[in-house]
């Protein structure tokens, strides 16, 4: 059963990853020789450049609220510090905000690419079909020598070899690597003085929210505002369901079309015309969200706690949060979705070396040093003595980090890497919007020890092959735009809740068992891709 920590590591793998470099250095897309033919690169025979400075190009997505107090990574401290220690020059190219899909496709029909590009993983098929065309470099055969960290990583943790692999063991990219998880961060956010003004306990079951709801309507509140789209994925997780594609005892499934998905439907129709749900769902922005909390207007909305419980305080607002809901007290949950897999997947922390990078070898040497343990600590805490300072043999922020004009949450986008293909630590051991008080950081553990919650539902991050891929994103499109258009209807009334067998057999017309036939593929060649012991 699988949990939000990452496995025991196991340094035999390496053998594995030796194996694949004798077996596979001939393999379709940029071959480990020639990417060593281009590390070592025409224009520097020898060692002639050894002591000049390496510039290197690094397309990456740039924080948005970040991006209005710097206008660059380069004036990120953890970034210059690497580049001293590194002994490069690294030129951030950055997408405009809001606009990272259109600019990263607008990479490839360029003359040349940019030496290392994050967000690799949104190439049409995927990384590894960035690596299959020649996009990206298959970077296998060179980890032992150029980035010796990350390959003892891969050596080292199973699940994480899975993930980083394609199904031949090949490598292309540096993912953001966290073994320990987190515990959950998006809990049913809560005031507390409304609580006790309603004579009401946190809620943890169904009937419990339903209470709590009836005596907010009374007081003229509207109760709740879920996710525009409709999904609630902490409510269908008490029916056993993950939104889309998911795994349940190794058959894979898809959600909307399950007759469980049905029972949460009528619940959210049930909440909808008893006006617990606010009319407003479907359009309402974050920000407007917050307001109506912040000014009593509605009871209660899903949301980041931590960040929730820093604002609300600045507003004199006590908060506190629900846990994962029941339809009865002692359930056990499978679809937790926080950390479960040590690859965590964001959009700047997948990098790739391009076909066009000048000088490989400096490439993966700079990125490698994000998994080493001294490259680690200073992405993860920033540069000693201008974020944190030694109490006894404990890391702790300063005022820089703590007490600035951005703000902790942007400062750890400003002074470090929140997001980045390296060696992560958890965020309730660095991250200082979470550590800047002990209420803070109680409010993101106040549920974590529950034992009857683990992940067993949610599918590794596996990939399939090119024309699987692209069927599947066809198939996909149509069964999404169709779902969450009746989801919505479902929820609202707008389509009686008798039509969802009719509704199940449109979804089956539009293809998704051929969808759910080759996930179950891609699954089950995942999990056999064994480990030499």
């Amino acid at each position: 059963m699988k949990g939000r920590r990452g496995l025991k590591g196991r340094r035999v793998l390496c053998l594995l990853l030796a194996m694949f470099l004798l077996l596979s250095g001939c393999g379709k897309g940029t071959t480990a020789e020639s990417a060593a033919e281009k590390a070592t690169g025409e224009e520097s025979k020898g060692s002639e450049a050894a002591d000049e400075l390496v510039t290197l190009t690094y397309w990456v997505p740039i924080n948005g609220t970040t991006s209005k107090f710097i206008q660059s990574y380069n004036e990120n401290i953890a970034y210059q510090e690497a580049m001293k220690k590194m002994g490069v020059q690294i030129e951030f190219i950055h997408p405009a905000v809001g606009q990272e899909k259109e600019e990263f496709n607008l990479l490839f029909l360029g003359d040349e690419l940019p030496d290392i590009i994050s967000y690799a993983q949104n190439y049409t098929g995927g990384e590894f079909q960035g690596m299959r065309d020649g996009v990206y470099q298959d970077i296998t055969d060179l980890l032992p020598e150029y980035a010796p960290d990350y390959y003892n990583i891969l050596c080292e943790n199973e699940e994480f070899f899975r993930e980083a692999t394609d199904n031949n063991g090949r490598v292309t990219a540096f993912y953001m690597y966290k073994p320990v998880g987190d515990p959950p961060f998006r809990r049913w956010i809560l005031n507390e003085d409304l609580l006790k003004e309603l004579d009401c306990e946190i809620p943890e079951t169904i009937d419990e929210f339903e209470i709590m709801f009836d005596k907010m309507l009374a007081k003229g509140i509207t109760p709740y505002m879920p996710e525009p789209g409709g999904y609630e994925e902490q409510l269908m997780g008490m029916w056993d369901l993950v939104k889309g594609y998911y795994v349940k005892d190794g058959q894979i499934k898809f959600a909307q079309m399950e007759p469980e998905f049905k029972s949460y439907l009528e619940l959210m129709n049930k909440w909808y015309e008893k006006g617990y749900i606010s009319r407003d769902f479907t359009s309402i922005e974050a920000t407007e969200i917050n307001t109506l909390f912040d000014t009593g207007k509605i009871g209660t909305f899903l949301g980041a706690i931590v960040a929730n419980y820093n604002r609300c305080e600045t507003l004199g607002i006590p908060v506190t949060s629900a846990p994962y809901p029941r339809l009865e007290k002692g359930q056990k949950l499978h679809w937790d979705n926080c950390d479960t897999w040590p690859k965590a997947n964001y959009n700047e922390s997948v990098a790739v070396i391009s076909k066009d990078c000048r000088n490989v070898e400096a490439a993966l040497k700079f990125l490698n040093y994000g998994y080493s343990q001294e490259g680690a600590d200073l992405y993860n805490w920033g540069v000693e003595g201008v974020n944190w300072d030694w109490q006894g043999d404990k890391r702790v922020y300063n005022d820089t980090m703590l007490n600035n004009e951005f703000g902790t949450e942007e400062a750890s986008y400003i002074y470090k890497l929140h997001f980045g293909a390296i060696w992560a630590y958890p965020d309730t051991e660095c991250h200082a919007n979470l550590l800047k008080s002990e209420g803070a950081l109680n409010s993101r553990l106040k549920w974590a020890d529950d034992p009857d919650i683990d992940s067993s539902l949610q599918l590794p991050p596996f990939q399939l092959d090119e024309q699987q891929q692209q069927r599947l994103g066809e198939i996909n499109n149509e069964v999404f735009t169709y779902c969450d258009e009746m989801v919505l209807k479902f929820i609202t009334g707008a389509e009686p809740l008798d039509n969802f067998d009719q509704y199940v057999e449109t979804i089956k017309s539009l293809g998704i068992e051929e969808a759910l036939a080759m996930k179950q593929e891609g699954y089950e060649a995942y999990m056999a891709k064994k480990m030499v012991k």
